[in-house]
């Protein structure tokens, strides 16, 4: 799967849904710059680390998407894409002076509306020639948070290929080791997999670093006693994957009590995960059930999961987000002791409508 293409049939279907919703707008001009955006609609592989410079434009008059690169992502734009027409942006001037003459070539019309443009240059100039330019990033939000077959296929074999490497940390994890002697054990493996590449920095933290939740890997060897945060994520087709393991190296007791408990409630949340919940109601549940432990759970309970790690529905107290069947979505209850411990369990669920279904 990691050197295939997205089917057409599925970019064609997006940019008909997009359509739609540029129709009940009015908006006649639609220019993606979001990564992610951009190979939802064209399919070309611009996520990554870093991301590839590109840009979709749809007109709602005209049939053909328009992928914009420079010159360097030319030859592979060409090779990976079908459903849209790759153009090539001149060397001679700046992207957004490029841009802009490529929308003056096809009469790009107005009200122009954008995805979430970063560039001040250009976002002032196309207010100079459009007016104020609107915004669609939340339709494209809610469209890419409700997973189609292909979308769901994508992320279980990138679950697949993280469970890979989960499963050699567990096989090679012996005390004395670095974290960046085990880390690199973990990623050998997840690379053996042929994977397009990883989702984020990989996690490893041990003993009382394991209560920094987003701690990178150092030259501290891991104890006896201490508790091992392994945190995992790669992507397929740009889909990401993004579970999180705990392991206790010989005994400690309080971790494995800790440990046992954010399972536990894992597994009571997720019988209530199913199409219309509101996702701040199961974050208040995960919290109500850790009890005494509630104020060492530093963080949301889960994210959405797709072409970014971190995107709708959010599940966290401050959420407004109410599931839908199709989100793919993260639980990672966490308890995180200040220089003492800290333990994660984090693996990835498919919303349905009376209920979910574990891909990890």
């Amino acid at each position: 799967m990691g050197t295939s293409k997205t089917p057409r049939i599925i970019i064609d279907s997006r940019v008909k849904k997009l359509k739609e919703s540029m129709a009940r707008l009015g908006a006649k001009s639609l220019l993606i710059s979001q990564p992610e955006n951009v190979q939802y609609v064209t399919g070309f592989k611009a996520v990554g680390n870093p991301p590839k410079s590109s840009w979709a434009l749809i007109l709602s008059d005209y049939e053909e998407v328009y992928l914009l690169v420079p010159a360097l992502e030319y030859y592979e734009a060409e090779e990976e894409v079908e459903a849209a027409k790759v153009v090539k942006l001149t060397r001679d001037k700046n992207m957004a002076e490029g841009l802009l003459d490529f929308l003056a070539e096809v009469r790009a019309p107005g009200p122009i509306y954008t995805d979430c443009l970063q560039d001040r240059d250009l976002m002032e100039a196309l207010k100079k020639k459009f007016g104020r330019p609107g915004s669609m990033r939340t339709v494209l939000e809610n469209m890419r948070a409700k997973k189609d077959e292909y979308e769901v296929s994508c992320i279980k074999e990138a679950v697949r290929k993280a469970l890979k490497g989960l499963e050699r940390a567990q096989e090679v994890l012996r005390e004395g080791m670095k974290e960046t002697q085990f880390m690199a054990e973990i990623e050998k493996a997840l690379w053996e997999e042929d994977i397009e590449g990883l989702a984020f920095d990989t996690i490893v933290a041990s003993g009382p670093r394991s209560s920094y939740p987003h701690a990178k890997p150092t030259a501290k060897r891991i104890e006896r006693g201490d508790s091992v945060v392994i945190d995992v994520g790669v992507r397929v087709q740009g889909y990401c994957s993004d579970i999180t393991r705990t392991f206790i190296v010989g005994g400690n007791q309080e971790a494995e009590r800790a440990l046992e408990r954010v399972i536990n409630i894992q597994n009571s949340v997720a019988l209530d995960v199913k199409n219309g919940v509101r996702a701040s109601d199961l974050n208040a549940k995960a919290k109500k059930l850790l009890e005494e432990l509630h104020e060492y759970f530093l963080h949301g309970l889960g994210h959405g999961l797709g072409l970014s790690v971190h995107e709708k529905p959010a599940i966290s107290s401050l959420s407004e987000d109410i599931l839908e069947s199709g989100n793919v979505v993260t639980l990672e209850p966490g308890v995180y002791v200040k220089g003492r411990f800290g333990v994660r369990h984090e693996d990835v669920f498919l919303v349905k409508e009376s209920g979910c279904v574990k891909l990890s």
